[in-house]
């Protein structure tokens, strides 16, 4: 982590989607802005509209922040498509978002595996 962001970011240019992997100790929906607006802006510098991301935070967000992210994520990502995997497995909050953010049109799914998460992406 550097002094300007509160969280580490891996961004790898697959040959046909974006991978990031986002970690750090406490997630809050500002720290996820942060981070959800270099994985867009990254995006259309490469032109890729499938996005892989791992998320490995000790400390998750709470509903009302998740409410906030899942809003934020139809403003920035509208279209794209989102294999999602959690390091820590918070599954009911993930779930939260993925249906806010599919109700903003965002294409997104929560995997358990890179494997699956891969075929859904690149399959369709």
């Amino acid at each position: 982590m550097n002094k300007d962001r509160p969280y580490i970011i891996k961004l790898e240019n697959r040959e046909k989607y974006l991978y990031a992997l986002v970690s750090g100790k406490t997630l809050t929906s500002e720290i996820a802005k942060m981070y959800w607006d270099e994985i867009a802006e990254m995006c259309c510098t490469l032109k890729k509209s499938k996005i892989m991301i791992e998320k490995d935070f000790v400390k998750s967000v709470s509903p009302p922040e998740m409410l906030e992210m899942g809003v934020y994520l139809g403003k920035i990502l509208s279209g794209k498509k989102i294999a999602f995997l959690d390091q820590y497995k918070n599954e009911s909050i993930n779930e939260l978002g993925k249906v806010i953010a599919r109700n903003k049109g965002v294409i997104m799914r929560i995997f358990k595996n890179t494997e699956d998460a891969e075929k859904w992406l690149i399959g369709g």
